[in-house]
């Protein structure tokens, strides 16, 4: 998909230059709707902020480095996001972050940072722990231009991943109880 933005869209993140498509705002907005905090990993110029603002009633903690060199995407994602009183932009590395206590427990993180596989793992097991209800991430494509995002997902969440439809958005659900094991009775012999 192109990154692109629409100037007179309704739905305010899909005004904002990106790369998500208008399933995946949506299913962000929809589902930060139903939280009470939120953060993002990888924020850049806000458009899956925009959706995460738009949704969540309380704080979204949007944690990006923004160390672009030419210093253009920080004042771009405060010109697409710096209005909104839920706002608490993090500028920093996500494991750097964690480990300074500065965001307390939040009820949904959103991981579309690094898409190495060392970050993607540092950030889903580093946030983790942190982490309520719901977890979810971008780029989620077997066989597709972020394999590691594909490979690290399954390798920590295996069967519990969830992909939200028509889009590359994962999520696993945190407050869902685990399934039931089965439980076999050993035979013996008679």
């Amino acid at each position: 998909m192109q990154p692109d933005a629409i100037p007179d869209h309704p739905n305010r993140a899909l005004r904002v230059w990106g790369w998500m498509s208008e399933a995946e705002v949506e299913w962000l907005q929809a589902q930060a709707s139903m939280m009470t905090s939120v953060a993002e990993i990888g924020a850049l110029h806000g458009r899956s902020s925009t959706a995460l603002l738009e949704g969540c009633p309380g704080p979204v903690y949007c944690i990006d480095p923004w160390n672009d060199p030419d210093g253009y995407s920080y004042p771009s994602f405060m010109r697409s996001c710096g209005h909104y009183d839920n706002l608490v932009a993090v500028q920093g590395y996500s494991p750097q972050v964690i480990e300074s206590h500065q965001i307390p427990d939040v009820d949904m993180v959103f991981i579309d940072g690094d898409h190495k596989a060392a970050s993607v793992r540092a950030d889903i097991e580093g946030w983790l722990p942190r982490t309520r209800r719901l977890m979810a991430g971008h780029d989620f494509i077997e066989g597709g231009g972020f394999p590691d995002v594909f490979t690290v997902v399954t390798e920590i969440f295996g069967d519990k991943v969830q992909v939200a439809e028509s889009t590359a958005i994962w999520f696993v659900d945190l407050s869902a109880p685990a399934p039931a094991q089965k439980r076999t009775r050993a035979r013996t012999k008679k």
